[in-house]
């Protein structure tokens, strides 16, 4: 750089003062310039390395968003499948009720038909005597001679008492006797 000494004239020092301003600025601009770039080239980087986020972003995005489809369409089949599985409840329910009233109307016809059946049974016993059964039986009996039993059983069980039989049903003979 030139001393202030070597120029012979204030216009050459104006001139050399402008020139170096002018330098100086250059310079300046220069740096700035470069700064410039630098930060350019450091917003790119950073402007590539948002794309790169927001295409991760945007990919996860996608994925988030077909992985909730998938689900709500699970979760629609898993809905239908509850109201398939909620009327086939209700549906059983009224089964249940209905068989839980057969039953209760199956009890009652049972007690119904058990009582029927003991008033008939009572009934005949109390009205053997006028069936034909009843005819039948006391001419069977009639029939019967007694004393041929009386004897059979003697034959049969020696050991057995039988006088309480004999008592009942004496011999004919006897019979007559007791009438006169």
């Amino acid at each position: 750089m030139p001393k202030w000494e070597e120029f012979s004239s204030h216009g050459e020092l104006e001139d050399v003062l402008e020139a170096s301003l002018a330098l100086t600025a250059l310079d300046s601009a220069r740096t700035a310039y470069e700064q410039m770039e630098a930060d350019l080239k450091e917003s790119d980087s950073n402007v590539l390395n948002l794309t790169k986020q927001l295409d991760n972003a945007n990919t996860a995005q996608k994925v988030t968003a077909e992985a909730l489809e998938a689900a709500n369409g699970e979760k629609r089949g898993l809905l239908e499948e509850a109201k398939f599985r909620d009327e086939e409840i209700q549906s059983l329910r009224r089964d249940l009720e209905s068989s839980e009233n057969g039953k209760r109307e199956v009890e009652a016809g049972r007690k119904e038909v058990e009582a029927k059946l003991a008033n008939a049974e009572a009934e005949f016993v109390a009205n053997f005597h006028n069936t034909e059964a009843y005819t039948n039986f006391s001419d069977y009996f009639a029939r019967v001679d007694q004393q041929e039993v009386l004897t059979a059983l003697r034959k049969a069980y020696p050991n057995f008492d039988l006088g309480p039989l004999e008592a009942r049903f004496p011999p004919p003979d006897v019979e007559g006797e007791e009438e006169s």
